[in-house]
């Protein structure tokens, strides 16, 4: 059995997905960017402002799951400039704690207007992630 995830404060793509859907117990997240919630407007000028609204957007999505970032298992980071990544990986840095999720980062090329995309997968577990 599957259910959709949709958060409130985080944008909702058009096309015929959803944001996150719960499998047993993991979360997968669709490719999330760096969207304003509700105009859809791109924010941010560089790579480093765009993984913190991206994040944001991971975080609100994975809320509305009862999971939090540190139920992250797995991320994948698909970076429009290559040349970013250390802007990058500095401040996706501050999001997480060791153990680290295990992570793919790849340089996506002019793909969209976005400097980057991240999805993700997280472990809800029978109690839905939380810790005790």
């Amino acid at each position: 059995m599957r259910d959709a995830i949709v958060a409130d404060d985080a944008p909702f793509g058009a096309g015929p997905y959803s944001p996150a859907v719960r499998a047993g117990g993991f979360i997968f997240l669709s490719g999330i960017g760096a969207l304003h919630p509700v105009t859809h407007e791109i924010l941010g000028d560089d790579v480093a402002a765009q993984t913190r609204q991206t994040m944001a957007n991971i975080t609100a999505i994975l809320r509305a799951a009862d999971v939090t970032l540190d139920d992250v298992v797995k991320m994948d980071v698909y970076l429009q400039n290559p040349d970013d990544y250390e802007a990058f990986n500095t401040d996706y840095a501050e999001y997480f704690t060791p153990p680290y999720p295990a992570r793919l980062t790849v340089g996506a090329g002019q793909v969209w207007d976005m400097l980057i995309k991240m999805d993700c997968v997280a472990y809800a577990g029978h109690d839905h992630g939380r810790k005790d």
